[in-house]
């Protein structure tokens, strides 16, 4: 695909859902004959940095989807408690609370890794409207690199770059899986553009910069 609006036909074949009873949820948000549509959003306030420790989710990115995603921490339970929360995880709280829901083009590293690494990333933040089980928004970025090994606990670091398209739900699985695919090579391309790819070279991402 290239620069602009990406259009894609969706084909919903309701008989095909494969996740269990009442784990999947059938929505009208792209209905057959819909549309995924794709196009660069530039952030109102430039590129977003964000940082945050690696915790477990759902599970379903990696073994039910074939696309290993990261779940980053977000302090919701201390934010219902009043707590203060440090500038990093207020950081992060607030762009989950405030943002768009939807796909962004991001640039990803695992700041404590084995592997540094900085690197192409198709990231999801919202309530994942496909499925029933979430009941807040996550933050969910698909590093589009090989790793080889898990890094939960690990610090990631983010440089959110554009918004690529809206939360969506998915009357067909198959057609979700088709969707995250395309959304990385979308996001690949756009990287690309010389505005956003010479952020992969950040100082967010220097050796010298503080941990967690």
């Amino acid at each position: 695909s290239s620069p602009g609006v990406h259009r894609r036909r969706v084909t919903t074949r309701l008989r095909r859902l494969l996740v269990p009873a009442g784990r999947f949820r059938t929505m009208a948000s792209v209905p057959p004959g819909g549309e995924v549509r794709r196009e660069a959003g530039r952030l109102p306030a430039g590129p977003i940095r964000l940082r945050a420790e690696v915790v477990h989710g759902f599970g379903r990115g990696s073994k039910m989807l074939g696309f290993p995603t990261a779940n980053m921490k977000i302090e919701w339970e201390a934010d219902d408690a009043g707590t203060d929360l440090d500038e990093n995880a207020r950081s992060m709280l607030d762009f989950a609370k405030n943002c768009d829901a939807g796909v962004y083009a991001a640039w990803a590293q695992v700041a404590d890794g084995k592997d540094r690494g900085v690197y192409k990333t198709a990231m999801s933040i919202g309530m994942n409207p496909t499925f029933t089980d979430v009941k807040r928004r996550t933050l969910e970025p698909w590093i589009l690199h090989d790793y080889p090994e898990d890094f939960y606990g690990a610090e990631l670091r983010l440089i959110v770059c554009e918004h690529i398209r809206p939360e969506l739900g998915f009357e067909d699985f198959n057609d979700l899986v088709v969707a995250i695919r395309e959304d990385g090579e979308w996001a690949k391309q756009r990287l690309d553009v010389a505005e956003l790819a010479k952020l992969q070279q950040d100082a967010w991402f220097d050796d010298s910069a503080p941990k967690l």
